[in-house]
């Protein structure tokens, strides 16, 4: 038992520690690069393949593997949720980008919803 502790202790101490995110930029990054791509589209057919290649294209921008948890997730996630706020801005949804970034009610149903 002890050696478990010590080996997970250890283990600890190697791996990256993912940053606590505000509420304003919950899930996943991945679902912030969808949410994105389909306010740019106007579109919500992901299967597209104009859908594809802006999600393609903005998860590799923005360093997202979705299958590599990465330290810098939650900087990630502001970053898409700042871009999907001045669209919302644009398109004249909201008043503040800033407002918008800091707000947990103010998120896609992409995000909210995980994807779906």
């Amino acid at each position: 038992m002890r050696n478990l502790l010590i080996a997970l202790a250890l283990a600890s101490t190697s791996l990256p520690t993912l940053a606590a995110c505000p509420a304003g930029a919950p899930g996943e990054p991945m679902h912030w690069v969808i949410a994105v791509c389909q306010q740019r589209n106007e579109s919500d057919e992901i299967e597209s393949p104009k859908m594809q290649s802006c999600i393609f294209a903005a998860a590799k921008a923005n360093k997202i593997d979705p299958a590599k948890p990465s330290a810098k997730a939650c900087s990630a996630k502001l970053k898409l949720k700042a871009e999907w706020c001045r669209g919302m801005k644009k398109d004249g949804l909201i008043d503040s980008v800033d407002g918008c970034v800091r707000s947990a009610d103010t998120v896609p149903d992409v995000v909210t919803q995980g994807g779906a």
